[in-house]
């Protein structure tokens, strides 16, 4: 069995879709007194299309949010691991020793203020 291209495929549907014009729709002259449907269809099929472009954008808008959305989660994990780290008392007292602070050796006391 040898199988059909393309083209001729194409070619039959065009020759079915002219054979039924000129046998149904012609004769009746359907086309010419139904034009409201016409219209009505293509401002449908327009419509359509209209719509599912907008819902390919809202997709593609979407996607990329999401990836954004990874990010700042991964950038906000990776700086209050840092802001952690950072925070140690161990920490602190090594960078505020170049300044020539150290930790008290005497414990805080209270102060108290009497009215």
């Amino acid at each position: 069995m040898i199988k059909p291209t393309w083209n001729k495929l194409f070619h039959e549907f065009g020759d079915r879709c002219k054979d039924f014009y000129s046998t149904q729709l012609a004769p009746k002259n359907i086309l010419a007194t139904s034009w409201n449907m016409v219209l009505f269809i293509s401002f449908l099929a327009i419509l359509l299309v209209y719509s599912s472009h907008r819902v390919d954008r809202k997709v593609i808008r979407i996607s990329k949010l999401n990836e954004e959305l990874k990010d700042l989660r991964s950038r906000h994990i990776d700086m209050r691991t840092r802001l952690t780290a950072l925070s140690k008392p161990t920490k602190v007292a090594e960078e505020v020793k170049s300044l020539g602070l150290s930790s008290s050796i005497e414990a805080p006391f209270k102060i108290e203020i009497k009215n």
